[in-house]
């Protein structure tokens, strides 16, 4: 059964197949059925299509639970801790580890354990997936950012290719941004997250504020973190922003934005991850675009965000053999390139040959063979994460917009109150140290 509802409000609830007995307990797989929830419509299909495989193997009976992310995230933060949530769930580690902590998610069964350190993952997805010595989970996705920059305005605007700095994609941004003859933006010249719901508008800030020179919390070596952002950077990042929409008017809140403006040609350049390539793929094939990365700040390097979307089982399943079995399933090297092409997003895997993707959509190549010298930093393995950002979130939309933020002062005084808020909440968390 399937009832679609579309991709960031959607609800589908999809029959597939799939178990197998991983361990002692032995069930009979038609007598199983193992529910998969999502927070990613665009993934349905690829659970159908992987789950087919396994029941066509295996017998058992899947079925798939997909919501927008956001009530994907609320549904598993009520469900799980009752023992009425899904066998098998994918999120971010950044939420992962708040069930983990709460012994939610077990420890990984060896089989687990061994894929997962058997060569097929980075060190550095590994080291993510590591809590106190004991792995939890498989990495499922990167959710990587590039710069998608349109190949046909920048060619109408007299721009040969992409920026290679934020100073540049500014510069460039004035030319290609467009008015009626109202002076109403009709098209920006980059789409910044300045609204939206959680956290997400705060780890968007920190595509700006990290290449800065700046980070929302800093380890001080000793178990413990502080604020990094009330400096230099941190004021920087905000007058970004702030510039971009009031200064020199290159985005504005009224008009469309995201990937819905990239894909509909409503925006020159935008600053997301590889699902949007799928999102072209099907709604604007003809689109001419290129995709490079995340710019540099001035003579600094290029950074990009190190993100993990996780696979996990649900620590009170009653069908925990069946479910790391299938676990297992999703992530062979097969139903990670059918991962990629039929969603967009990047598999974690890093020993997937991804040649013959790259000759049909070069666009990939900055996500899967990433430009040399592009450094990454990684989203911290911890439980108060999603509140820091969250919390910062809540103030930065309003900055964004307010006309006092043209004081340099008055942003100083804004950014100054936003750490000393993050210091609070890994006080509050036993996390604080200077």
């Amino acid at each position: 059964m399937n009832h679609s509802i579309g991709r960031r409000g959607a609800l589908q609830l999809a029959a597939g197949a799939g178990i197998a007995t991983l361990g002692g307990r032995k069930a009979k797989a038609a007598d199983v059925t193992l529910s998969i929830w999502t927070g990613y419509p665009e993934l349905v299909k690829w659970y159908e299509a992987v789950g087919a495989e396994y029941t066509k193997a295996k017998g058992t009976k899947i079925t798939i639970l997909s919501t927008s992310l956001r009530e994907h995230e609320q549904k598993l933060a009520a469900a799980v801790p009752t023992g009425t949530g899904p066998d098998v769930f994918d999120v971010g580690q950044i939420l992962g580890i708040t069930f983990i902590e709460a012994g939610l998610i077990k420890a990984n069964p060896a089989a687990v354990d061994a894929h997962l350190k058997g060569g097929a993952y980075r060190k550095s997805s590994v080291e993510q997936f590591t809590t106190e010595g004991k792995t939890h989970g498989l990495p499922m996705l990167f959710s990587t950012p590039a710069m998608f920059w349109n190949r046909t305005m920048f060619k109408e605007a007299g721009l040969d290719g992409p920026p290679k700095t934020f100073q540049e994609k500014m510069a460039a941004a004035k030319k290609l941004t467009k008015f009626d003859a109202t002076g109403k933006m009709i098209r920006s010249g980059m789409s910044l997250r300045l609204s939206g719901q959680g956290s997400g508008i705060a780890e968007k800030f920190r595509f700006i504020l990290e290449p800065a020179g700046g980070t929302l919390i800093v380890p001080n070596g000793k178990g413990k973190f502080h604020q990094g952002y009330d400096n230099e950077a941190g004021r920087n990042a905000l007058k970004y922003y702030v510039d971009a929409v009031q200064t020199d008017k290159v985005d504005d809140p009224k008009v469309q934005h995201d990937a819905a403006a990239f894909v509909a040609g409503n925006t020159a350049m935008l600053m997301r991850e590889a699902w949007v390539i799928g999102e072209i793929k099907e709604k604007n094939p003809t689109l001419d675009y290129g995709v490079a990365p995340i710019p540099a700040w001035g003579s600094g390097p290029h950074k990009t965000l190190l993100q993990h979307n996780g696979l996990w089982v649900n620590g009170k399943s009653k069908n925990l053999d069946a479910a790391y079995d299938f676990q297992l399933f999703l992530s062979t090297k097969e139903a990670s390139v059918k991962l990629t092409q039929m969603s967009g997003w990047v598999a974690a895997r890093s020993d997937v040959d991804w040649s013959p993707l790259l000759k049909d959509i070069p666009q990939y190549k900055e996500f899967v063979a990433p430009t040399q010298g592009v450094q990454f930093y990684p989203e911290p393995v911890m439980a108060a994460w999603n509140e820091i950002e969250t919390r910062l979130a809540d103030r930065l939309p309003n900055a964004y917009i307010d006309p006092g933020m043209l004081d340099p002062a008055k942003l100083a005084a804004f950014i100054k109150a936003a750490a000393a808020q993050t210091d609070q909440i890994l006080k509050q968390n036993d996390l604080y140290g200077a």
